[in-house]
């Protein structure tokens, strides 16, 4: 008699048709985490050489450019 999800004549409704996809479960369910594999010791301590020497690099340009200003000042 009724089509669809209307409602019937004495006030009930019809469930709702589930998909496959739809269980009717909780809507705020927290999603998986990613699996993240354990970094070893080996690999944090080149990470940290990496981190110093490229400091190192920036600390020795800023170095270089304060030495030709100085130059310029000299000269000009």
């Amino acid at each position: 008699m009724t089509k669809g999800d209307r409602q019937r004549r004495d006030g009930t409704t019809k469930r709702a048709q589930l998909t496959s996809g739809d269980h009717g479960g909780p809507k705020d369910k927290k999603a998986k985490r990613a699996r993240i594999q354990p970094v070893g010791q080996q690999q944090k301590k080149a990470a940290a050489t990496r981190e110093w020497k490229s400091l190192f690099a920036r600390l020795a340009e800023i170095k270089q450019r304060d030495a030709e200003r100085q130059e310029r000042r000299e000269q000009g």
